[in-house]
């Protein structure tokens, strides 16, 4: 790193400075708060912004819409932007994206000639979906190149679709200017940017695609006007194409864009090309990122100085990595402005024979680094207003999120149960679109006493103890439909078993669908009138739905018990994904081979989340992690910690769970503490751990983290009724403060845009959070109209107790700004979040 280099950039503390371009610098870097105990999941790669490009109105203003735009695509095969500042008076202008350890296609196909036939579907096929994201969140790439894609380990990441570009680059979309690179543009690209649309972005995967396959650019190159008129005007020559690939690419050439596939009918057609098995990349790629990957681990773990780069990347381009630069944690002063790159220095000496697989490997960082530096995608940044428009309750509590999303966007992907959204993290950020159209505060009730509750923006649905589901408006209370007939009472009787006729899979509501299972069939409906959209029954012999399902965008997701109600299961649970559009299967995936009981199924076996379309379950042998979309297993955690997680998040930008730790090696001793694991997404590679003690003078203590952001985890003390703020990284206790309520009738602790919230029988309590501090503030009590009181606890006997009887924890559906609080008798209350 240079002296004028920055040694933090935003909430970033940099490592190693990684090349520089038209635009700024680029660096690897660490969140600040993460010391050590970190690992690549926890890197970023940060764009700072030179001065002269952020002062400039015209750019700095193109630069802000696009990086709002990136917020808004959410798909695993676009790599995601984490972070950005885009304000240039309130200091430097730059952006975080996840760092992806792996080869940009220009580099790979540069360095070890193309790709097979196999690889090029893979690679399509990922690339095909990662626009058909784009386009659906209503932007479009416009500059589809080699350059732009990296090679992951699981597959292809498209980047920079005009979050930052340099000033050279023809990028702006007014009329007369062109957007993107001559030999990978489309027809329509030459009449002006605003002439280009999503079939442009096929058209010039199709021309990546080629390149991909042959090595070459299918245009060719010379004079920037005869590669245009090429590309505008000249048959595209096919012939040195594998026969497999000719003719999808043939078509995605098409010179008219309505003759062209659509992204997502490209990626249906491409993956058919896929053989089931192989590897996604050719050896010399997998080396390249496994190289990558050591290097930066070894970082992560001793920070010691990375090798100078002895040459440029392969992919040399206008944000190519400047040559002989030494990779070394920082060593130099914060202060001074963005200045032009330093010259290079002259090369050092050849390496030996056994560093250079060393030293392609730092290559490769370096060129992902400053090719990732313009992506975007993922998590609405914090930042803004809240709710109402206004900050979050408190001193220092941090603004409410924004989105780019569409108003209708927001509607459709609302909802939420007493877990948060569908990551189970506890987390709900709050959004005014998502609240009922007409709401105002009420009060209702629902015809029995509620088991489990699910809430969108337009109903309420509750599976009742009566084995039916009913949903009242959010809006107003009011019922709209139920389902099936009453069965007897939920129930548990004196040695603790359940006892549940009727319906019993609590319901998943998200933008106007209700996934339920009534008379044992999986039911999709319309959460406003009812309708059964479809529905599916369990195979022959794999016995019943047994936990909740799951609503994934276009998928729904299901866990098969393996077993009969009461009988041992010959085989193990498994999870069955649907078409949420009609119903069809799409895959089965076994959770794992072992039997269990099916009374137990709910605790052994379940998908529980999803984060970034990837699933993740509980099975008897540990954790699972499955891709949505095709049902292929991502990763896999063993061992008695994972086999014992109780509950599962997949919020906050990693994989948590906890378990109890008891006294002695086969854990039959007393229960001595919580511990709380975090694994990196998709792979479930272990990153740390950390372990709340509890009181062991206290038979029945427990702790249990009900909620996590990116920054912070919430637990709650069952004993002594406290509230525990921790780092979410870290797991480092910040502060135990008592809970302005405990007892048996609390709701677990949610978090929402720099506040906690709970309710009790009475109030809603919202408690300021400080993030900038890591520190609870005073507790507000909101009164619940309609709330039922205190009231005893059932009597005991020898005889079964009906659920309806029990003194259970409010459900708190935190939506649009609004808390519905369900109540275990069934009354319902609905107020603003202050």
């Amino acid at each position: 790193m240079y002296e004028t280099s920055p040694r933090a950039v935003g909430p970033y503390v940099t490592l190693a400075r990684l090349g520089a371009g038209g635009m700024g610098e680029v660096f690897l870097a660490r969140p600040e708060r993460l010391v050590a105990g970190y690992g690549i999941g926890d890197l970023v790669a940060v764009k700072v912004i030179r001065n002269e490009v952020a002062l400039d109105a015209d750019h700095l203003r193109r630069f802000r819409r696009e990086a709002l735009v990136a917020q808004s695509v959410h798909d695993p095969g676009v790599a995601r932007l984490v972070a950005s500042a885009v304000d240039a008076d309130a200091g430097p202008v730059w952006l975080a994206t996840e760092y992806v350890p792996g080869p940009t296609l220009a580099g790979a196909v540069g360095r070890h000639g193309p790709l097979p036939v196999a690889a090029v579907a893979r690679l399509g096929a990922g690339m095909a979906r990662a626009l058909a994201a784009v386009h659906a969140a209503g932007a479009l790439h416009r500059d589809v190149k080699p350059a732009n894609v990296l090679l992951g380990a699981d597959g292809p990441k498209v980047i920079d679709f005009g979050v930052a570009r340099t000033l050279t680059a023809t990028t702006l979309t007014a009329t007369g200017r062109i957007v993107g690179t001559p030999a990978y543009m489309s027809p329509e690209h030459m009449a002006g940017g605003r002439h280009v649309v999503a079939a442009s972005d096929v058209f010039c995967l199709g021309s990546v695609l080629a390149y991909a396959a042959t090595g070459r650019d299918l245009f060719g190159d010379g004079p920037v006007a005869a590669v245009l008129f090429r590309v505008a005007a000249a048959e595209a020559e096919l012939d040195a194409l594998p026969d497999a690939l000719r003719p999808v690419i043939a078509d995605c050439l098409a010179k008219d864009p309505e003759r062209r596939p659509t992204a997502r009918e490209l990626a249906g057609r491409l993956d058919a090309l896929c053989p089931a098995g192989q590897a996604a990349w050719p050896e010399p790629v997998v080396r390249a990122v496994a190289d990558t990957r050591a290097e930066v681990s070894r970082l992560c773990a001793t920070g010691s100085p990375l090798l100078p780069l002895p040459e440029p990347a392969a992919d040399a381009g206008p944000e190519q990595p400047l040559g002989a630069r030494t990779l070394a944690p920082h060593q130099f002063p914060t202060q001074g402005p963005n200045p032009p790159a330093p010259p290079a220095a002259p090369h050092p000496a050849a390496p030996a024979l056994a560093r250079r697989g060393r030293v392609r490997a730092l290559a490769v960082i370096a060129a992902v680094a400053v090719a990732g530096a313009g992506v975007g995608a993922y998590l609405a940044l914090r930042g803004g207003g809240s709710a109402d428009g206004g900050g979050a309750a408190g001193s220092g509590a941090s603004p409410g999120p924004t989105t780019t999303l569409s108003p209708t966007r927001l509607v459709a992907q609302a909802g939420v149960d007493a877990g948060g959204t569908d990551d189970r993290s506890g987390y709900v950020p709050q959004f005014t679109a998502q609240r009922a159209p007409g709401w105002k505060p009420w009060h209702g009730r629902l015809g029995d006493a509620p088991m489990n509750c699910a809430a969108d923006t337009r109903a309420v649905v509750c599976l009742l103890t009566n084995g039916t589901y009913e949903a009242v408006s959010a809006a107003d209370g009011k019922r709209l439909w139920t389902s099936g007939s009453p069965a007897q009472e939920a129930s548990v009787s004196a040695t603790g078993t359940l006892f549940v006729s009727g319906d019993r899979l609590p319901p998943q509501v998200r933008g106007g669908q209700a996934l339920i299972a009534s008379g044992g069939r999986l039911q999709l409906r319309d959460t406003r009138t009812g309708a059964v959209r479809w529905q599916a029954t369990p195979p022959a012999g794999r016995g019943r739905f047994g936990t909740q399902g799951l609503l994934a965008g276009d998928t729904v997701i299901a866990t098969l018990s393996g077993g009969e109600l009461g009988v041992e299961a010959d085989s193990g649970a498994s999870i069955r994904a649907y078409d949420a559009r009609d119903g069809h299967t799409l895959w089965d995936r076994t959770l794992s081979d072992k039997p269990a009981e099916s009374t137990a199924v709910e605790g052994a076996y379940r998908a529980v989340a999803v984060l970034d379309g990837v699933l993740y379950g509980r099975t008897p042998d540990g954790l699972i992690s499955v891709d949505v979309r095709t049902g292929k297993v991502l990763g896999r955690a063993a061992g008695t910690t994972a086999a014992g997680c109780r509950n599962l998040f997949a919020g906050g930008g990693t994989i948590r769970c906890d378990s109890r730790e008891s006294e002695g090696p086969d854990g039959s001793g007393a229960t001595t503490g919580i511990r709380v694991d975090r694994y990196a997404p998709r792979t479930l590679e272990p990153v740390s751990h950390s372990t709340y003690p509890l009181d062991e003078k206290v038979a029945d203590a427990d702790v249990l983290v009900t909620a996590t952001d990116r920054r912070y985890a919430l637990a709650q003390d069952t004993d002594s009724g406290e509230l525990i703020l921790s780092d979410q990284r870290t797991g480092r206790q910040l502060q135990r403060v008592k809970a302005p309520v405990r007892g048996p009738g609390v709701s677990a602790p949610l978090l929402a845009d720099g506040r906690a919230v709970l309710a009790d029988h009475h109030k809603l309590y919202v408690i300021p959070l400080d993030e900038r501090r890591g520190r609870l503030g005073t507790p507000r009590a909101v009164p619940l109209p309609g709330a039922p009181g205190d009231r005893g606890a059932p009597r005991a006997t020898d005889d079964a107790v009906l659920i309806r009887d029990m003194i259970r924890r409010p459900e708190v559906l935190m939506l649009g700004g609004v808390a519905h609080v369900v109540f275990d008798r069934g009354a319902i209350t609905s107020v603003r979040l202050p």
